[in-house]
This record gives structure tokens, sequence and C-alpha cells, in this order.
């Protein structure tokens, strides 16, 4: 009888296990997407223009810029991201910083849109890498945010693209603290 409830028990375990890890082809070919889980990312907090993003910790973080208006993170493999900020002392519009930077010839524009206060442009660059750009107009001030990558690095950067965009705040109120 003991040896019926368990064996009993060890058919129900591989049936209930089989019913939510085997699955028909269809679903493992949803699958095939590599993980990007495993990636993992730090935050850069500029002080000067109090904006913040998340980037991935295998791209080094380069020494702020002198006037402390962004970063330069790399790997040296060809894989680069930066983020900055400028005041908009020419007084442009968010249209007129849209056209400007479909206007520059540095590579083939393959996805473009331009919303209330920001604008988004992607492609193929003169190095025949993706590029990435969002750039973010408030009142005053201009914040872009670009990452440029090997072509067969795209399926992994299409995700990395999407976090290190939403993690994109600007405007924000950063106080530093004196030693």
């Amino acid at each position: 009888m003991k040896k019926t409830i368990i064996i009993l028990f060890a058919l129900a375990l591989g049936t209930a296990s089989c019913s939510n890890n085997c699955s028909n082809n269809s679903t493992q070919k949803e699958t095939t997407k590599p993980e990007t889980s495993s990636i993992s990312y730090d935050s850069y907090t500029n002080p000067r223009f109090g904006f913040s993003i998340m980037y991935p910790t295998f791209l080094s973080p380069q020494p702020e810029s002198e006037n402390g208006d962004g970063r330069v993170f790399s790997n040296g493999k060809n894989e680069e991201m930066s983020v900055f900020a400028s005041n908009n002392v020419l007084d442009q519009s968010i249209e007129d910083l849209y056209q400007a930077c479909q206007n520059i010839n540095e590579g083939t524009i393959t996805y473009s849109t331009q919303k209330d206060n920001w604008f988004v442009v992607s492609g193929t660059n003169l190095e025949n890498n993706y590029f990435y750009r969002k750039t973010i107009l408030t009142d005053d001030v201009e914040y872009t945010v670009t990452m440029s990558y090997p072509k067969d690095k795209k399926q992994q950067y299409d995700e990395i693209v999407e976090k290190v965009a939403e993690s994109f705040k600007v405007g924000l109120e950063v106080t530093t603290q004196e030693n």
C-alpha cells in the first residue's frame, strides 16, 4: 500500500512537472530569444543637470566630462553609450532639434519619432553599427542619451536600449554632499 501511494505521488509529480515544462514547438520557438536578465545594471546621476540613467555594467564609466555635462560608458569593443545635457541657449524647440538630428548625414535612419518634449532616432551609422538616440527637452535644457553597438549584438541590445531609455529621468533635484 505504501509503495502504491509513493508511485502514484511520483506519477502525479511527473505529470504536473511536464504540464508546466513540456510544451509544443511553437512555445519553444518563442523562447529562443537570448536572456538579458543576466545583464546587470548600475545607475549614473548627473548632479549638474539633474538627470539619471541606468547603464549595463559591462560598459565601463569613463571619467565625467570636465564641465560636468555627462559621461561616456564603453567596453572598448565598439559598444558605447553616452549621456549628456546642455543648456538650450538657442531656445530651440523639440521640432528644431528633431529636424537637425535627421539632417545629419552620419548613416541611415531606420526609425524616428517625435512627441511633445522628446524624440528618438535610430539606424545604422557610417561604421555600419546600430545607433540609438533619445533627446528630451525641458524648458531650458536638452538631455540626450546615445548608444552604438555592432549589428551582431542587436538582439541583446534591443532589450538593453529599452531598459536604458525607460530609466532616463530628467529634471531631478540632486543634492551633493560636501566632504
